[in-house]
């Protein structure tokens, strides 16, 4: 069976607290998360605040606690470094949402070394200059946005972490690694209701959804 890396270090800056740490009906958000999911791994590590980690250690005994990092890349590493199988997912607690399905298809590699969940945009996406021109219009048909939970050949991550640390490079997910060093990233369909809590409003539509009882 797989690892399960969930990151709850951030620090909230853009919600304006610890977001991972938000509770719904006496829980924390990624409890219900680990409730839906626990059963298809052996071996979960939670990445939590550096003055959390003795808490979270009490509090969750059965589980292996990392610290996090100063950015979200750091804190994946450290998370890392605690795995023992072969394959490893890595999902954000800011997406307390996501469901089994998408856990359960990042574990299926078949033949490639990363996979991930991605949603097509509705949207017509332009690129912008500084000052807020027009460049151009973008091909809405080849472009996606990229969710969590990822999953990986263990190996393979943690030598793009390490690489991408002595290169100095940092990416915005941990496809972006993978994606770097050449090594191959399929994808499969996300979810809408997959929401990622990055503001307020975020919470509130969240806190819709989970009253709608259907997570």
């Amino acid at each position: 069976m797989p690892s399960l890396v969930l990151l709850l270090g951030g620090k909230g800056k853009r919600f304006g607290g610890k977001k991972q740490f938000l509770t719904y009906r006496g829980r924390f958000l990624f409890e219900y998360l680990l409730d839906r999911v626990k059963d298809l791994f052996d071996e979960i590590v939670l990445v939590v605040p550096p003055e959390d980690v003795e808490t979270f250690k009490g509090k969750y005994g059965n589980l292996k606690i990392a610290p996090g990092g100063g950015e979200r890349q750091f804190s994946v590493l450290n998370g890392l470094k605690m795995v023992s199988n072969p394959q490893v997912v890595v999902h954000d607690g800011a997406r307390p949402l996501a469901g089994r399905r998408l856990f359960q298809e990042a574990i299926n590699l078949k033949n490639c070394d990363g996979k991930i969940p991605v949603i097509p945009l509705r949207d017509t996406i332009k690129r912008i200059s500084p000052s807020g021109e027009v460049l151009e219009t973008l091909p809405r048909e080849q472009l996606v946005a990229v969710q969590t939970p990822q999953g990986f050949k263990t190996e393979v991550l943690l030598e793009c972490h390490l690489k991408a640390l002595e290169d100095r490079f940092v990416g915005t997910d941990d496809a972006s690694l993978l994606e770097r060093y050449g090594y191959r990233v399929c994808t499969f369909r996300g979810e809408e209701t997959n929401l990622k809590i990055t503001y307020p409003g975020d919470w509130e539509m969240v806190k819709c959804l989970l009253e709608s009882g259907k997570f």
